[in-house]
């Protein structure tokens, strides 16, 4: 009997993953990418130890923590550099969770993951943007933005917070879902030589200044990985797009100009930076669990569930889904019938509903958490800054109680 074909849509994070994970079980994963040919992508994300506990699933997570420095400690301070609080907890991440947390350029992550595809001899699509889906009692149709249609047993959309998947499958409920919505935030993310006098401690920074936070951590020995989000009334598209060496200077100027007052470490990386890349930060409405799925089709990651990245848990939520969902689709390495194994489940939406009734909780108060949470960093005003300030030093008093319990929280999952 043929393995079953699986539709994958988006070989970002999520998808590659996914693909692997269900290639082991005895399906037939084809991953369908819009972008023509991966490369140069944003600039970094964290990999917290929920997330690199499933990337060690697929055999990549030696690979990430190889090209990057696992976090020991945290430390936030005033925009001057004045420390409010520090503590070495990540340092017992490992220990506690079973994998440390460490932050790594997302190009490399990508290529990463496109290249263990390859090598696990699963075909990738690069070039075929998803613009229809037909879905059958047993199989699901996908057209591309090339003309050609692809059919398979079912399709899981992994596509992004601009996710084709997710716009398609909204539009066959008579939900008809517009553009993400601009927030008033923007981000300025960059990469630069990691400056001297932030050498000695591989650290999660954060420096809170009036309507502006920065946030720091390494991406390699040598390299560190920085995201200054302020308020700003004017939309950015989240483009991705990184600022020509032509404009390079102009920006560098900017942020120079903004920063004054700041922790000179920050001028230091502005200066030395490789890159510069500015956008918005844009927002969906929650889906219920019910439209995270259809007869045939299933959302993943920020095609469910964007979320804005100041709990750093976006991609580390993706992975829990895909081990969720690849734990709960039938095991066909024996070459079990799937559609056999699926009628006597009734049909493959009694797969999907409980993965989306189980996850969708979890990953809305996540969802909700970042979003109060970069309202807090960004706090306009004296009065309220205060409040932020002394709001974060006393998260650290105790022991730091309330912080071991929040990263207790994130990091059990989705095995222990």
């Amino acid at each position: 009997m043929a393995s079953p074909i699986v539709l994958v849509i988006g070989c970002g994070v999520a998808g590659p993953v996914l693909a692997i994970l269900l290639k082991r079980k005895g399906y037939r994963p084809i991953v369908f990418e819009k972008v023509r040919e991966l490369g140069t992508a944003g600039a970094s994300l964290m990999v917290m130890s929920n997330g690199l506990k499933v990337f060690n699933m697929i055999g990549v997570a030696d690979a990430i923590k190889a090209e990057s420095l696992p976090l020991k400690a945290l430390w936030d301070a005033k925009a001057s550099g004045e420390v409010l609080g520090q503590s070495d907890l990540p340092s017992t991440f490992t220990e506690r969770y079973q994998q440390p947390a460490a932050g790594i350029r997302r190009t490399s992550l990508n290529l990463l993951l496109k290249n263990k595809v390859l090598e696990e001899g699963i075909e990738v699509r690069e070039g075929w943007g998803l613009v229809a889906i037909q879905e059958h009692d047993d199989s699901v149709t996908a057209t591309f933005s090339n003309g050609e249609s692809v059919t398979g047993s079912f399709l899981i959309g992994c596509d992004g917070i601009k996710s084709a998947a997710r716009t398609i499958l909204l539009k066959q409920r008579g939900v008809e879902e517009g553009a993400p919505s601009f927030t008033g935030l923007t981000q300025t993310a960059f990469l630069s030589e990691t400056p001297g006098p932030l050498q000695d401690l591989a650290a999660m920074r954060n420096w809170y200044g009036d309507g502006t936070h920065v946030i720091a951590y390494p991406v390699g020995p040598k390299t560190t990985s920085w995201a200054l989000t302020q308020r700003e009334t004017q939309e950015r598209e989240e483009t991705w797009r990184p600022f020509t060496a032509d404009e390079m200077k102009t920006q560098q100027d900017a942020l120079c100009k903004l920063l004054e007052g700041w922790d000179e470490s920050i001028v230091q990386g502005v200066k030395s930076s490789e890159r510069i890349i500015k956008f918005g930060l844009f927002d969906r409405d929650e889906l219920k669990p019910e439209q995270w799925y259809s007869k045939r089709c299933v959302l993943v990651g920020d095609a469910a569930h964007p979320t804005s990245p100041h709990l750093g848990q976006g991609a580390n939520q993706a992975m829990e889904d895909c081990y969720h969902l690849s734990c709960a689709l039938p095991n066909l390495s024996s070459r079990q019938d799937f559609e056999s194994n699926i009628a006597a489940l009734g049909a493959i939406s009694d797969i999907f509903r409980p993965f989306a009734e189980s996850r969708q909780p979890r990953t809305s108060v996540l969802v909700k958490g970042a979003r109060a949470l970069g309202e807090k960093r960004v706090a306009v005003g004296a009065e309220r800054g205060k409040e932020r300030d002394e709001a974060v030093a006393q998260s650290y008093r105790g022991g730091a109680a309330a912080i071991v319990e929040k990263f207790e929280g994130l990091l059990s999952q989705p095995f222990n």
